[in-house]
């Protein structure tokens, strides 16, 4: 079973530590996309930033081990 953790007294769900590290690792990697002006060459750019985001999140996931098909 999977049990929340406790962070200066509040109770973070398991999946909490994997979101906030891909949003930080999207943050990064859109301010670089931003600065190169890679964004100019999509059509959608808002499908773009979730496109990363989901990549980003499910591989931080595959990393920890959190994904069975990560064993």
């Amino acid at each position: 079973m999977l049990t929340e953790w406790s962070f200066l007294g509040f109770l973070l769900p398991p999946l909490a530590v994997p979101v906030f590290l891909a949003l930080g690792l999207y943050l990064i990697l859109r301010r670089v996309f931003v600065r190169l002006g890679l964004y100019h060459w999509f059509w959608q750019p808002v499908l773009l930033d979730i496109a990363i985001y989901a990549l980003l999140l499910w591989s931080v996931l595959a990393l920890t081990g959190a994904l069975p098909i990560a064993g």
